[in-house]
């Protein structure tokens, strides 16, 4: 992580390793090109870039082998000179937050405080406070004596813009250099300027069981660190699985809660923080440990799960917070899940909201402690867009008081619909939203179906950083099926599209041959879950049998030809509330053919891009409630199978 300005000369790590060229090292998953079929589903990949020069830069290092002294004190100043270093006639600043990471402490009315360190104590850092900026290093390797210096912020910060990325999984495959220098392009260009950047995870693609050799991860980490550093504000990063490195583990070997972390703090310092901005007090978890306690197929990884002396350090961390700030956090995934107390915490200490990533879906969940997914800047690992279709990009949010909003954009695209959602079915007037990123004079969007004539669309709303545009489409001018809905930029020609379910009840085939529905019940990998209670099935509202409680299989359904229609929709109605399942490879076969839900198609294609088959089988789909979405499962409460005409009699 970084704070203060971006850095602007260039200069070697204090600990120089091997630099690898670009291009390099790639896995055979690397190696693959990008996913095919799925342009119906999702704009096309992002063309090639330009690749910024690593700008590297000195930065902290743990002390390694140093005693541990039996205090730490220090002082907060406020750096009248301007020179980043603290003089004992500055002024101090009281009630600044300084931690080693597992004990918080507050400085007093003269700037001083004192810390006992943990045992485990590599970093001690300085909590930013609103209204002021870090003059020098945020962060120091553990010592007797500490200082730190904060200098006045320039800019009121009631409200302003910031961006959440994450799953960037940088390595040598140029794809993903090519990707994040084009992230640093464009957040540099956003107007107005974006205040900081958080990235809340999977920052390099590091194997998760540290099997990755400390030299490949060095490379990997100096990618990250090179571009980013190119960035015009500050930013901070997420710790998690994929940034766990086998460097340094004789030092700290499994079973230490500092396994697999010195390649991290090397780079971008603490791995657990804070900082606060305006009203909003940001916290950083890393939630990966490795106890030696998690085997999968012989090989050890991460226990997935905050310890207690970080929990302690979390609960410490808010309770210190300024008065009247709320509390946001980033982490991997939801911390209600995977740190003890946390739902307790945010009662307590007014968490409003989570910043995750992982998962590559765009996602929120109203919850107590909600969150938000926020994609991935990979996509799917710089083979595609993300599992869920959206494209490889990041969420901008804007600030005002205590009010937070945010949109998504993709990576290189300017251009995006807003509604309808890709395969849902439309019937009747049906209103299309698309918004333009940073419009240009005299820049329109225009609409077009099936090929069609391009139509102007109005513009209804300029929102931060772009135009709200819609248009109203009567869908009973197509007939029944599928069709392809287009956006397009007026100055510059980037045109977006969406399949839609044209359903309006006016085709009037008749079908002779009864069809079969097939599909999987709770073989969802790593979200397997089969009902509480019995649900329905329906197909074109009309019921073709039962799924029964906690049966996780295989089904199958005859669908007599009375109740085929040229676009059939299966749905699910459960006789237990707040009850959900997993299901996997839903299908309509008719007169030997077999038919597929056309946004299932285009997950499915996507997936293929980066897991092998027997992975790509085990992905699937919700339905009901009670089951978090995720790469492998994604959200869905119907399903629409069209059959060509010439199907019937």
């Amino acid at each position: 992580m970084r704070i203060g300005m971006a850095p602007t000369a260039r200069s070697m790590l204090l600990a120089p390793v091997a630099s690898l060229p670009y291009g390099t090292l790639l896995s055979a998953e690397e190696q693959a090109g990008p996913a095919r079929g799925v342009l119906s589903a999702a704009a096309a990949p992002v063309a090639p870039q330009p690749v910024l020069d690593l700008r590297l830069t000195e930065t902290p290092k743990p002390a390694y082998g140093q005693p541990l002294p039996a205090k730490i004190q220090g002082r907060v100043v406020l750096d009248d000179k301007g020179d980043g270093q603290v003089d004992p006639t500055e002024k101090g600043v009281p009630n600044v937050s300084v931690s080693d990471g597992y004990t918080v402490a507050r400085t007093g009315p003269d700037g001083t405080y004192c810390l006992t360190p943990s045992k485990f104590a590599v970093f001690v850092s300085i909590t930013r406070p609103t209204g002021y900026d870090v003059a020098g290093a945020w962060y120091k390797p553990v010592g007797a004596r500490i200082d730190f210096a904060l200098k006045p912020a320039a800019r009121d910060e009631n409200e302003y813009i910031f961006v959440h990325v994450t799953d960037a999984h940088i390595s040598s495959n140029r794809r993903s250099i090519e990707g994040l220098s084009r992230f640093v392009r464009e957040v540099n260009a956003l107007t107005p300027r974006p205040r900081f950047v958080v990235n809340s995870g999977d920052l390099v693609n590091l194997d998760k069981a540290l099997s990755t050799p400390p030299r490949t991860g060095h490379a990997w980490f100096r990618n990250y660190v090179g571009i980013m550093n190119h960035l015009a504000m500050p930013y901070y990063n997420v710790a998690g699985d994929h940034t766990d490195s086998s460097y340094r583990l004789k030092e700290f070997p499994r079973g230490d809660i500092r396994c697999g972390k010195p390649m991290y703090w090397e780079y971008l310092g603490p791995h657990f923080f804070s900082f606060e901005y305006g009203r909003i007090h940001f916290v950083s978890a890393d939630y990966a440990y490795h106890l030696g306690r998690r085997q999968i197929r012989g090989r050890e990884y991460p226990t997935l799960q905050v310890q207690p002396m970080h929990v302690e350090w979390l609960k410490q961390d808010m309770a210190n917070r300024t008065t009247g700030s709320f509390v946001v956090t980033t982490s991997e995934h939801d911390l209600t899940k995977h740190c003890p107390g946390f739902s307790e915490m945010a009662r307590q200490y007014d968490v409003r909201l989570q910043l995750t990533g992982d998962d590559h879906i765009v996602a929120h969940r109203a919850r107590f402690v909600p969150y938000r997914t926020g994609g991935a800047l990979s996509g799917t690992w710089w083979d595609g867009p993300c599992a869920d279709l959206s494209p490889q990009g990041y969420l901008i949010y804007q600030v005002h008081g205590t009010e937070m909003t945010c949109f998504y954009k993709g990576l290189g695209q300017r251009v995006a619909f807003v509604s309808p959602a890709h395969g849902v079915k439309v019937k009747g007037l049906l209103t299309l939203r698309a918004h333009l990123v940073q419009p240009r004079d005299g820049e329109v969007l225009l609409f077009s179906v099936n090929g069609g004539d391009w139509k102007p669309m109005k513009e209804v709303h300029r929102p931060f950083c772009r135009t709200l545009y819609e248009a109203t489409w009567d869908s009973a001018v197509c007939p029944d099926g599928l069709v392809e809905v287009k956006a397009k930029s007026s100055a510059d020609g980037e045109t977006q599209h969406r399949v839609l379910v044209v359903h309006n009840g006016t085709a009037v085939t008749k079908f002779q041959t009864d069809a079969s529905l097939t599909f999987l019940v709770g073989r969802v990998i790593a979200a397997g879950k089969a009902p509480r209670g019995n649900v329905d099935v329906l197909v074109n509202g009309e019921s073709v049998g039962m799924i029964h409680p906690q049966r996780k299989r295989e089904y199958a359904f005859a669908i007599p030809a009375c109740v085929l229609r040229t676009v059939n929709t299966l749905e699910f109605r459960f006789a237990e509330s707040h009850d959900g399942m997993t299901i996997t490879h839903p299908l309509l076969t008719h007169s030997g053919r077999t038919f597929e839900d056309p946004y299932a198609a285009a997950t499915r294609a996507v997936r293929r891009g980066h897991w092998p088959e027997d992975i790509v089988n085990r992905a699937g789909f919700i339905v009901g409630e009670g089951i978090d979405e995720g790469a492998f499962a994604l959200k869905r409460s119907a399903f629409h199978f069209v059959l060509p005409p010439e199907a019937g009699s």
